[in-house]
């Protein structure tokens, strides 16, 4: 699970709510209700729920109205955090339970498993999930929001905008709903469907709307919402070309972000990423920027409970192909300048290249430990390329052995990828593979190996995965 920030009197005030807790642990849970907007006090919440939860199951059992309410209060924090493993374990708990017990109890769990599964990336469960409360308790402009959402995620562009206009005639008729929220995935499905200019003022509506929601005596509250807005209008604005205006609504959605749910959410990984991409665009005077946003990004990545592949390889593959440019522009430069010679030019360039991959070598590992069976089962594409990529990686950080072991995955698995020409990416392959098998056994002749990697990987085309479901769902989460 994510660690949030820690302050240096955070022991003190964990401290006070151990105290408060020991003089009456119970009576406090009626107070905690909603989701908080700063990491410190969502911890403190966390902690003190936790604590409620366990002692009310001892004193009351878990089929307690007031035990489950209290569950109910954790899971809401739980997964406002992202901590979806825990989530998880908390929901196979009470899930049966609430099943017998039916009612509100019932939908309650539909519900909370349905975001759990929603945020897992887990798109065709979370909607069977929502269709099932659809079926219980009938349509509302909130659970079309949702359905919308979910539709959204998997590709079924047409379905999505059904339900999020359903959604908006429901809200007019007084269903319950959040019109910022509903606005927000019109606008989204639209953008997707190729209407960016008709998206960009319903987007820029949602935001207008979180912002007054979130306005307490005339001042503007930072809250996670508006971020996740902030996010949308400036990824329209990066379709249509303003790289300028995209950057500053990913800056302070970015800077919110951090505010609200911390340096380590992945909320905030994926707004590292897009800003990071945004910079990358803008030339020269963004690539440092970019290079930094693109790290932090990779680093959160690799280690959230949700493990998305594709967002590991796109970020890893982006990282190397900017990381290159970077290469060159040195080089560039000592040649202008002149100095040391041909050799000594291309000994600097060597290390350079050995030190500027290198930092990614622990974001490999710690990509590869996250692989499972499924990945092969359900995205064989996929983890081909980032096998590959990473592979690519390897080498020009001169780590040979490690390299050739990626790459030779990487062509047992493109070898599996059903209805996709793959024989470029074989050939890629074949090529790296050629440079480091007749190098990496004679380690005087190391440096030319990575020499040769370095331009063989100049020269190849951009990569991009067979087509596959984790392509088509890509969402603004």
């Amino acid at each position: 699970d994510e660690v949030s920030p820690r302050s240096e009197d955070e022991p003190r005030k964990h401290l006070h709510t151990l105290l408060a807790m020991q003089s009456d642990p119970i009576s406090e849970s009626e107070d905690e209700e909603g989701i908080l907007s700063d990491p410190e006090a969502t911890s403190a919440q966390e902690e003190r729920l936790e604590a409620r939860v366990k002692l009310l199951k001892e004193r009351e059992g878990i089929r307690s109205e007031r035990t489950l309410r209290n569950v109910f209060k954790l899971l809401d924090c739980l997964i406002g955090q992202y901590k979806l493993n825990r989530t998880d374990v908390i929901l196979q708990e009470v899930r049966d339970v609430c099943k017998e017990l039916g009612g509100n109890w019932h939908i309650k769990a539909i519900q909370s498993l349905a975001f759990c599964r929603w945020k897992q990336y887990r798109f065709k469960e979370a909607l069977t999930l929502f269709l099932e409360q659809q079926s219980i308790m009938g349509a509302s402009a909130a659970l079309c929001e949702n359905i919308g959402h979910t539709y959204s995620s998997l590709g079924d562009l047409d379905k999505a905008e059904e339900y999020f206009e359903r959604a908006v005639e429901l809200l007019k008729r007084g269903s319950f709903g959040n019109r910022g929220g509903i606005y927000m995935g019109l606008g989204l499905v639209r953008d997707r469907l190729g209407r960016t200019k008709e998206a960009l003022p319903i987007l820029q509506q949602a935001l207008e709307h979180y912002q007054q929601e979130h306005t307490r005596d005339y001042a503007q509250l930072d809250a996670s919402i508006i971020a996740k807005a902030h996010m949308s209008v400036g990824k329209a604005h990066e379709k249509l070309g303003d790289a300028a205006a995209a950057a500053k609504h990913m800056s302070e959605a970015l800077r919110i972000f951090k505010a609200t749910v911390g340096d380590t959410s992945p909320l905030t990984a994926h707004a590292l990423a897009a800003l990071g991409k945004v910079r990358a665009s803008q030339g020269p005077q963004g690539a440092k920027e970019a290079l930094k946003l693109l790290r932090n990004a990779l680093t959160l990545e690799v280690a959230k409970d949700a493990f998305h592949l594709e967002t590991v390889w796109d970020l890893l593959n982006t990282l190397k192909d900017l990381q290159m440019s970077e290469v060159k522009a040195k080089q560039e430069k000592a040649e202008r300048e002149g100095g040391g010679g041909r050799e000594g030019t291309s000994g600097a360039r060597l290390a350079t290249l050995q030190a500027l991959y290198g930092q990614y070598l622990p974001l490999v590992h710690a990509a590869r430990s996250r692989l499972t069976e499924a990945h092969e089962r359900d995205d064989v594409g996929t983890l081909a390329v980032f096998f590959k990529t990473a592979g690519e990686v390897c080498l020009l950080a001169q780590e040979y052995d490690e390299g050739k072991e990626l790459l030779h995955e990487a062509l047992r698995l493109l070898g599996a990828v059903p209805n996709f020409d793959c024989r470029s990416l074989i050939e890629g392959c074949t090529v790296l593979l050629n440079i480091a098998e007749a190098n990496a056994p004679k380690p005087k002749q190391a440096n030319s190996a990575a020499a040769s990697t370095a331009t063989s990987t100049a020269a190849a085309p951009s990569l991009s995965p067979p087509e596959n479901a984790a392509s088509k769902a890509k969402s603004n989460r």
